[in-house]
Order: structure tokens, then sequence, then C-alpha cells
């Protein structure tokens, strides 16, 4: 069923990937594992360990002679190795997004959303998680957490709420968002550019399941988190929770009209771009990445008074990161690890499926950095482009659902709910490990299941 990433490992043309002596591999597969390990502990700050590890691999490499040495103009094996397409897309899309924030488009929409609940906490939750579901589709999780998450605490304290149930749940909500387009997610573009899923495709495959998983997701809230969240039913607390948020001004944090207009119609122009490029002439012959670099200049023409300090805005350590990474994986491709994990996930697909898939790469992502994972899963699925077409889409898919929704398990599993536990600490609602884990796993036990039924439906349509 999934012997196809072994067999492609082997005739992608690298350079020693099948002749690589047995204790070589074992020490890549290591120093791999230590890695990953380190990564989960967060003792070292993530890019400096990628960088560092990248460093060793490469000089471990070339001292076996897993490089070749051409004379002349070349670029070096290191340097292909990098997937540039990817790197194209963080700065593209973070300084555009960073740009529109700042007109406040954001925020006037998370008030807007808040005056609609009327103060009342049930619909408030739907609301705010709903809200944190789309703004995590096309701002990166933190961003969204940060912006969905400042607001809640200053509502709930006007409506005498515990902030604790909105914050978790809109933690955990910003994952299931992570599904809902190609750029919505690192490991969406990773996979999505492997697999050479388009925009469009990647979207009317996800939202189905992204919709059903909100629905469901506040059921689950609900049950939960019991009183905490229900809807009033006396007139006096209706009267004074609606009183509450009427009070709030969405136009505060918008300074410029113009700004926030011309934001409005970048947004839709871009979100077209990334749904209509197989369309459009001269743009569909380029990638993604060409879109968002678009999108990154018509915002700095427009509204960049000091160019530098909005290059600033890029995510460079995540730049950086995805540099090291690729290293990285490169030379465990060509060490012979890549070869190894692919055969194990064969025996692992074989017994249990695609949906066994997805749930091996859900509890990876539960305790690690889930864009290793994305990596190497795109690098063992698809060596060349050849071998990424011929290996099911499901397939492709269900890493996509694992690496998103496995974060949900744990506070550590994804960026936003490590947002989400540090404003609770902040405001003295600390929420403890254990804690964290029997709300998030009830979460993440019911959007996989979910998303298991659905992977099975997906293998007979795709």
């Amino acid at each position: 069923m999934f012997n196809l990433p072994c067999t492609a490992l082997l005739a992608s043309g690298d350079s020693g990937t099948a002749a690589v002596p047995p204790h070589q591999t074992w020490i890549f597969a290591a120093l791999l594992v230590v890695t990953l390990l380190l990564l989960a502990t967060e003792k070292i700050q993530k890019t400096v360990l990628v960088l560092i590890s990248a460093l060793v691999c490469l000089f471990l490499a070339d001292y076996w002679g897993f490089f070749p040495h051409t004379a002349g103009h070349h670029l070096p094996v290191y340097i292909e190795m990098i997937e540039w397409e990817v790197i194209g897309i963080v700065i593209g899309a973070t300084v555009f997004v960073e740009i529109a924030a700042r007109s406040g488009i954001f925020t006037w929409i998370s008030v807007k959303m808040l005056k609609a609940s009327r103060g009342d906490p049930f619909r408030l939750l739907i609301f705010l998680s709903v809200l944190t579901t789309v703004f995590s589709a096309f701002l990166d999780n933190i961003t969204a957490m940060i912006i969905i998450g400042s607001l809640t605490v200053v509502a709930c304290r006007k409506l005498d709420l515990n902030p604790m149930p909105f914050l978790v749940t809109e933690g955990i909500m910003t994952n299931v968002g992570g599904l809902l387009t190609l750029i919505s997610s690192i490991p969406n573009i990773i996979v999505g550019k492997a697999a050479d899923i388009s925009y469009l495709t990647f979207l009317v495959v996800t939202g189905p399941y992204t919709i059903i998983a909100i629905v469901v997701s506040m059921l689950i809230a609900r049950w939960l988190f019991g009183s905490a969240v229900q809807p009033l039913t006396e007139q006096a607390a209706k009267a004074h929770n609606l009183a509450a948020v009427t009070a709030f001004d969405e136009w505060e944090t918008v300074k410029d009209r113009k700004f926030f207009r011309t934001s409005i119609v970048g947004i839709i122009l871009v979100i077209l771009a990334f749904a209509l490029k197989p369309q459009i002439p001269i743009l569909r012959d380029f990638g993604i990445e060409v879109v968002a670099m678009l999108a990154a200049v018509f915002m700095l023409l427009l509204h960049a008074d000091d160019v530098e300090h909005d290059l600033d805005d890029v995510e460079w350590s995540l730049v950086f990161f995805f540099v090291g990474l690729f290293i990285i994986i490169g030379v465990m491709e060509r060490g012979g690890v890549l070869l190894q994990i692919g055969t194990l996930l064969s025996g692992l697909t074989d017994k249990t499926g695609t949906v066994g898939l997805m749930w091996f790469t859900a509890l990876f992502s539960s305790v690690t950095d889930n864009i290793p994972l994305a990596a190497m899963m795109a690098k063992i699925f698809g060596p060349t482009p050849e071998a990424a077409a011929a290996v099911d889409r499901a397939q492709w898919f269900a890493v996509v659902f694992g690496a998103n929704l496995g974060g949900n398990i744990t506070p550590i599993g994804s960026a936003s709910t490590v947002v989400a536990c540090t404003i609770l600490k902040k405001h003295g609602l600390k929420v403890s490990f254990l804690g964290f884990v029997k709300i998030g796993a009830v979460f993440a036990a019911a959007q996989l299941l979910l998303a298991s039924g659905y992977l099975l439906i997906l293998q007979r349509l795709l």
C-alpha cells in the first residue's frame, strides 16, 4: 500500500543514498533524534538549535564524502537543499499581514463580533472561536491568538466571566483554523508545495471538515466548561452584558480610514490571487511564493513609510529556522535516515492505513514542533515530483490533519496554545500541563476521530 517513498528515495538520484555505511546512518539518525528531543524541551532557542545541528550535519556529510566537489560556477549542495519557495511565502506573507494588521482591520472585526454576541457567554464563545479560526487561516497563529486573546481578557473582565474557558478554546481553535487554507500553517505550505496542491483544491478539501469541526468543538466546549459558558436566561444579566459590550469602540484602533479601506481591498485581492492563480495568465507559471511577494510589494508600495522598519517585522528567526531545517533534512536523505523512516512508515501504514498515519503524525506533533515532521514527511513522500504525484492524495492530507490537530493535545503542542497559557498566567489564571491535557485531549480526540472518518471518505473521492 505504501512502499512508494522507500523506492522513490532509492531512485531519486542522490548520490550515496543507497550505499551509506550503516554506522553513518545510525549516527545521523541519533543526531536527528537528539535535535527533535531538544526542540521538544525548548531548553535551547529553536533557531539556534537547528542551525547548530545543520552545521554538524554538513561537516559530517562533507567529511564522509557525501557532497560532490565540482569545478567552476555551481550552487553548493546545501544551497540546493533549501526549499526557497517556502522561504518566499514566509517572507511575503509576513510583510503583507503585518502591514495590513496596522490598519486596525483585525481588531475592528474582533470588536464587531464582540458586540454581535450581545454579551451572552455561549454566543461570545462561539463568535470568538469562529473568529479565531478565520483569523488563523490568514494570520500566523501567534498573531491571531494575541489579537483575540487580548480582547477576550478585557471582555471577560467587563462581563465578570472566567477567561480560562475562552482562551483555552481559542488556542485550540487556531489549530483547526490552520487547516483551512494552503497558507494557514507552515506544514500546509510544506506539504502543499511537495504534493503540488493548489490553493483552491486545498480549500475545497479541508473547508467542509473545518466547518464540521467548529460545530463539534463548540458542543464539546459547552459540555466541558458547563456553567462558565452557559447562555444567559435572566433579563437583568442580559441587559448588563449588552451595555458592557456596546461600550466598546471598534474604530478606536483605526487611525487612518484610507489605510483601513485599502487593507480590506488588498486582503480580498490577495485571497483571490491565491485561489485563482492557475487561471491568471503569467502568474500561473509561477509558484504561490510569487503571489505572496506581490502581496508584500503591494502593501509596501501603498503604506510603507519606513521600509526598513516594515522588513524588521519579517519573522527572520523562522526563515533561518527553515534554512537550517532543510539542510538537516537534505543531509538525512543522503545519509539514508529518511529511507529507514520511510521503511518504518511503510510497515505502519500497511497495518493501520492512512488513518494510522494521521494519528502517528498527531501524536508526534503533540510533543514537538510539527514543522520538522512535515518537512521529513514531504521529503519521504516526494523526493521527486513524479514520486509525489504517485502518492495517494489522502495520505498527504493525513499528514496535514495530524500535524495541525495534534498540537491541541498538550500546551506545548503549538505556538497558539503556548500563547493562550501565557496570557492566562499573566492574569493569574495559570493552567497546569496536566490540566490542559485533560481539556485539550478531549478536543483533539473528537477532532481526530472526525478527521479519521473524513479521510476515509477522501480516499474514495480523491
